[in-house]
């Protein structure tokens, strides 16, 4: 990494931790059985992780769970695969501010939404994802395991760094199968 852009990440970092502890949620453990609402964040490298993804949606979806999606690509424009839908939107390099933070009409919306369950599917750090992430108001926040993120999620998992997308989408349900909801 440049040194300009090592001091770009880490103006980031210190502005992102500093927005996150004005943050005002309601946590409180949810599992796929008493949610309603679904925050999905995942990275759009290439089309193969799109359609697993839109798996992923379509399974939540037949569980009667509404979901909506922010993904994120290193590309400067969409992706000719990438086909926008009502609760799905895309973040591209263009959309980025000097802080890495997305300056799309749909983040403002989506950051007030109080998701029940947010879910990061992202495999490695995105500042884009992490910033919406750390800053919404979901009930329970769940990503991958990464020790400098521990403020940010209420759930880690940690995946071996090789693990592909479809290994995590199945851990993150077998987790949210197994919290038990006292009522």
């Amino acid at each position: 990494m440049k040194l300009f852009s090592k001091f770009r990440y880490r103006s980031a970092s210190r502005n992102l931790h500093l927005e996150h502890k004005k943050l005002v949620r309601n946590r409180r453990a949810n599992n796929l059985e008493n949610a309603q609402t679904i925050a999905l964040l995942y990275y759009l490298p290439d089309e193969d992780s799109y359609k697993k993804v839109e798996e992923f949606i379509k399974k939540l979806n037949e569980q009667n769970l509404k979901v909506r999606v922010a993904c994120y690509t290193e590309q400067k424009f969409v992706p000719h695969y990438f086909i926008p839908k009502l609760l799905q939107d895309i973040i591209t390099l263009k959309d980025l501010n000097w802080y890495y933070q997305p300056q799309k009409p749909f983040v403002k919306d989506f950051l007030e939404e109080e998701f029940d369950i947010l879910i990061d599917l992202s495999l490695a750090e995105f500042f884009p994802l992490l910033y919406l992430a750390a800053k919404t108001k979901a009930g329970l926040k769940i990503g991958r395991f990464d020790e400098n993120h521990q403020d940010y999620y209420d759930l880690m998992i940690d995946v071996p760094a090789d693990s592909s997308i479809e290994y995590f989408m199945g851990q993150v349900i077998h987790y949210l199968t197994k919290i038990n909801i006292e009522t």
